[in-house]
């Protein structure tokens, strides 16, 4: 609930500081003493938009403050759990706006900054708040659903698997819809992803091929100079015409060391040799097998060179080299492939929305049922409110018609229908004339919906105008019944209303040095009794009059 707030340097109020207590609370005082500013003050810092005209001294800020208690089962405590706004052993939430007279503005909750949909947010959750301005905006028929699904059993659960299955229709929707549009533009792709991968696979690329082909053209166009150092390496290492090769001497050394290999070193020496013998051979069949190599075809380099050509035309189209060509490839062959069966993936789009269809349909149903047995639980809990505020002969009855097509809440539309007099047709609600049926309406429905919303505070701004006598009185019980369960914060200019109040507030406005001034002060009981005199008589007010009030105070019918 609220606890108290403060306001300072706001429209005509220097400094103010109001505390609140449980039950009813009831401000009061002369048309244009500044309850209005109170309840603008409390919207400021319940999220609502501020005015530069807000700021009374412009060379200082406005700020208004708002101190609440809060329930650790209540939905605003968890959601300033999960903020990190609030601290487990201090169940108090203070809400802070202050304003500067260029129109810049600052949110605040527990001293730490807030986007004002935070505190807007957080306010919806701590606050139900009516206002003279907003009574129309009560019985604006988008909020209708809400308050008859408040009355369901099915809690919202129901309504989230309709909501998420509307999302799952939409999302496939989307999906359907994007895949036709693109139809024109996929063949396309598919026809040069095609033409991309014939491309490379007539090239019948391989890894490493560039790497060959580059050296096999070395190799021709120095053949000459290869074979030509060939044939004279084998002359030295294994047989010359001319002289004893290479092998030769090494076979002669070899003979004369086995000769003398009873000693360990010719035995050993003889052993390294045999081995060299070997290696010559070896090397001297390496560099026959070389020159048998060096024999190629008149227009193999021509060739070579062409597919070297290929290869790097290749490459620059699709990668630096043949090992990115082939990923590309691949790449394009998986993107075909999709592509390929974009055909069957609309097919199963089709089917999956068909059975999501299906089972928002039935969501649908489901809920509408429910809501169905809901207002007949609301149209009587209503109709015995407004029984109960003198308004015996109205009829009351909810109408719901289903929509022409699916919605995130389902397939229904609500409407409330009123009709005050025996004879009248019903209407809706919304286009009620008179201000005593509208705030009676509001206040019944507010009632009905109090119980489970559970809002901590309710604030009426004057709901009370536009009737007297009877319903006044019947007006006057109820709110204070209200009260017992729920904070109720009230603006009015009716004593009947007045004289329930748990803590009296009084508005008044003063000059002083030339300048006006608001202030609220709390009455006692003797300072309750005169103001709910002057509210019975004006300011000249009598004896009977003070005699009447005290009567207001201490005769309540409950």
């Amino acid at each position: 609930m609220l606890l108290e707030m403060y306001i300072r340097n706001f429209v005509l109020i220097e400094e103010q500081r109001l505390e609140f207590s449980a039950g009813l609370n009831v401000l009061t005082g002369e048309t244009g003493a500044g309850k209005s500013i109170i309840m603008d003050a409390l919207g400021l810092v319940l999220g609502e938009r501020s005015r530069n005209d807000y700021v009374r001294d412009e060379s200082k800020k406005a700020v208004v403050e708002a101190v609440f208690a809060i329930q650790p089962d209540n939905e605003a405590y968890l959601f300033l759990m999960e903020q990190g706004l609030i601290e487990d052993d201090n169940p108090e939430a203070v809400l802070s706006r202050e304003i500067f007279a260029n129109g810049r503005n600052t949110a605040r909750v527990n001293g730490r900054n807030v986007p004002i949909s935070t505190l807007k947010y957080l306010g919806s959750l701590l606050v139900d708040m009516q206002s003279q301005d907003d009574r129309h905006d009560f019985l604006q028929v988008d909020k209708y659903l809400d308050y008859v699904d408040s009355f369901a059993d099915h809690g919202t659960a129901l309504i989230d698997q309709v909501t998420e299955s509307f999302t799952g229709i939409r999302a496939l929707q989307e999906q359907i819809t994007k895949l036709e549009k693109n139809r024109q533009q996929r063949t396309q792709r598919m026809d040069f992803l095609q033409y991309q991968i014939k491309e490379i696979e007539d090239a019948r690329l391989r890894e490493g091929e560039e790497e060959e082909i580059k050296a096999l053209r070395e190799r021709i166009r120095n053949a000459g100079k290869y074979m030509q150092g060939s044939n004279q390496m084998l002359e030295y290492l294994y047989g010359s015409e001319h002289g004893a090769s290479a092998y030769d001497l090494i076979a002669s050394a070899a003979n004369m060391a086995a000769g003398l290999r009873q000693d360990s070193l010719f035995a050993e020496i003889l052993a390294e040799l045999e081995t060299i013998s070997c290696s010559l051979q070896d090397m001297s069949a390496q560099l026959s097998a070389f020159k048998d190599t060096l024999d190629f075809e008149p227009d193999q380099l021509e060739k070579l060179e062409d597919r070297l050509y290929l290869i790097n035309k290749l490459e620059k189209k699709y990668g630096p080299s043949i090992k990115d060509i082939l990923t590309f490839q691949a790449q394009c062959r998986s993107e075909l492939e999709i592509l390929e069966h974009s055909e069957e993936q609309q097919d199963k789009l089709n089917e999956d929305l068909q059975r999501q269809q299906e089972e928002y349909y039935w969501l649908a149903e489901e809920l509408s049922r429910h809501r169905h047995k809901a207002t007949l639980q609301m149209e009587e809990k209503v109709a015995r409110e407004l029984g109960e505020l003198n308004m015996p002969d109205i009829r009351f009855k909810i109408r719901i018609t289903s929509l022409p097509q699916p919605g995130e809440k389902g397939m229904d539309e609500v409407e409330f229908l009123f009709s005050p007099n025996p004879g009248e047709e019903l209407r809706p609600a919304a286009r009620i004339a008179s201000g005593g049926e509208i705030s009676r309406l509001i206040l019944a429905l507010k009632t009905s919906l109090a119980e489970i919303y559970k809002f901590p505070t309710m604030i009426f701004d004057e709901i009370d105008a536009g009737l007297g006598g009877t319903a006044l009185n019947a007006m006057a019980r109820k709110v204070a019944r209200l009260a017992r369960q729920h904070q109720l914060i009230l603006v009015t200019h009716s004593p009947q209303l007045a004289s329930y109040a748990d803590q009296h507030l009084f508005i008044d406005k003063y000059v002083e040095n030339g300048r006006t001034f608001t202030s609220v002060s709390k009455l006692d009981d003797q300072s309750r009794i005169t103001e709910l005199a002057r509210m019975l008589d004006g300011d000249h007010f009598t004896e009977l009059t003070l005699e009447h009030a005290r009567e207001l105070i201490s005769h309540h019918i409950d």
